[in-house]
């Protein structure tokens, strides 16, 4: 075993085999969150849970979830297909086919598609845990919500178990008691 720079320490020995997953998406997980389909391509169960990667899939004039920020963990979005809109703070700006958009955490940001088309991105979760809050949001919404759609309520309980606090739309980026770092108030 060889310590990495005074970090964790790693075998200098290979393990695994390279894993090749061919495009069998009938054996893909599906998460449907309303309208928003989540093809589950890795969980981590392969990678000791240090990256996620999913296919999302955005209909046309989607807005998306209520601007927010994680705690733990790290995401980037590919896109592949459309053009999503992104926010991040008081900031807006669209990424199209072929941008990647990376999202460290405590970095305010959320997304949807405000086109005509649809919009299909690779996201990913690192490390890979914050899969969890997509298949909770799944059971809560199947349990909860009658009309099968995500309210605020049901958002910001399963993001708060996942390390990602919700912002109030009424927040004030100029105020820095409100800022990353610090769990926004009057979120309800």
């Amino acid at each position: 075993m060889a310590p990495l720079m005074n970090g964790p320490t790693f075998s200098d020995q290979p393990s695994e085999n390279v894993i090749l997953k061919k495009n069998a998406s009938k054996e893909h997980e599906i998460i449907m969150l309303g309208p928003i389909k989540l093809e589950v391509l890795e969980d981590g169960r392969s990678t000791d849970n240090r990256v996620s990667i999913v296919k999302i899939y955005l209909p046309p004039r989607l807005p998306g979830p209520v601007q927010h920020w994680h705690q733990m963990h790290d995401e980037t979005f590919l896109v592949i297909k459309g053009t999503a809109t992104f926010y991040s703070r008081d900031s807006k700006f669209e990424a199209g086919e072929g941008d990647l958009v990376v999202v460290p955490p405590l970095s305010p940001h959320t997304f949807g598609n405000e086109s005509d088309g649809d919009v299909v991105m690779l996201n990913t979760f690192t490390p890979a845990f914050y899969i969890n809050y997509f298949r909770l949001m799944a059971e809560m919404m199947k349990k909860v919500a009658s009309d099968g759609k995500i309210t605020p309520g049901i958002a910001s309980r399963a993001m708060l178990q996942y390390a990602t606090i919700p912002v109030p739309p009424d927040h004030d980026w100029n105020n820095a008691e409100q800022n990353p770092g610090k769990e926004p108030k009057n979120f309800q």
